[in-house]
């Protein structure tokens, strides 16, 4: 390949997407990085002459010229996307939508657009493959609710700078909307909310703002106060996600039926989980978990799989409320 050719494709390489851009000075200085010394005309003609075969833009009016590629270009500069490559595009464009920012989705476009018309012109059976997969998720489920752009944008925007946020927001149990200035410390993905976690300023203790609730957003470039000690993961471990019924954690002992709840032995209900095999339809675990709502669902549904051997209270607790279900199911009062 000749040294202009390779100068060619390691100034293609340089160029941004719009609206980002480079000036011919900037593209100057870098080929100098890379051993090519060329002067500014020379790269101004080199841009206007690519121009012609590659979706390059150019903004005239500012001095020096500045160039970007067009916003929805395709990926045509070599290496083109292999299979490999073009499937992990497609599902991710599927699978991780819901979770990136508007903006890096937007520069990712031209990516996914290049990695669904290989899988289509490519006879290979990878191609088949966003076909023939799926992902679920336990229990009923439910449509993802609408999240305003702006609102995301500004969101993770915020947490990227660690920079506070205003947000219009409606908690249900808020008479009117609130115009409230945030601290976020981070992003919970739980289906089919999104949870953004923080603190309100001017009032106390970690909230969890379902991002849906919020009708607009703004941006205040001020820093945001989050503790240095916080972590996202003990948070989450705490219970805290699973609606808090106290802050001390349950040391729960329950007998199970085998195999209905065989998955309790392969994922475990947390860290410290120790089980026991009794015989050939039944095990005992024992493990810390956090008192929350969660868990109380979770034992109900269960209750004809499992016996809660420990705490007392908390078996109480569920006896209780299978009691007032079966009184409702049979028509009586559910007081």
């Amino acid at each position: 390949m000749s040294n202009t050719a390779v100068r060619y494709l390691t100034m293609l390489r340089m160029v941004p997407r719009f609206p980002k851009a480079i000036t011919t000075s900037e593209l100057a200085e870098r080929l100098d990085d890379h051993g090519f010394r060329v002067t500014m005309r020379s790269i101004q003609r080199d841009l206007e002459k690519l121009s012609l075969d590659f979706p390059l833009i150019v903004d005239e009016e500012s001095r020096p010229y500045r160039w970007s590629f067009d916003r929805n270009a395709t990926m045509d500069i070599i290496p083109a996307l292999d299979l490999p490559a073009a499937l992990t595009f497609e599902l991710a464009r599927a699978y991780l939508s819901p979770m990136l920012p508007p903006r890096a989705l937007s520069h990712l476009k031209p990516h996914f657009d290049e990695a669904h018309r290989t899988l289509l012109r490519e006879k290979n059976p990878l191609g088949q493959w966003p076909n023939r997969v799926r992902v679920i998720n336990r229990g009923l489920g439910g449509e993802r609710p609408a999240i305003d752009a702006d609102v995301l944008e500004t969101v993770t925007e915020a947490l990227l700078r660690e920079y506070k946020c205003k947000l219009t927001y409606q908690a249900r149990k808020w008479a009117e909307p609130e115009e409230i200035v945030v601290h976020p410390f981070g992003l919970i993905f739980r289906d089919p909310n999104v949870y953004l976690i923080g603190t309100i300023e001017g009032r106390e203790g970690t909230r969890q703002l379902v991002l849906h609730r919020a009708t607009t957003g703004e941006l205040v470039e001020e820093p945001s106060d989050r503790p240095e000690d916080f972590d996202l993961d003990l948070y989450i471990r705490s219970g805290a996600m699973g609606i808090l019924k106290s802050d001390e954690p349950v040391y729960l002992k329950l007998r199970c039926d085998k195999p209905a709840l065989n998955h309790l032995i392969e994922s475990p209900l947390g860290f410290d989980q120790i089980t026991n095999e009794i015989d050939d339809s039944t095990f005992e675990i024992a493990v810390t978990v956090g008192d929350t709502q969660d868990l109380r669902w979770w034992l109900t549904a269960q209750a004809i799989h499992c016996d809660i051997l420990e705490p007392e209270w908390l078996k109480l607790d569920i006896e209780n409320t299978l009691s007032r279900g079966l009184n409702r199911v049979r028509g009586g009062n559910n007081s």
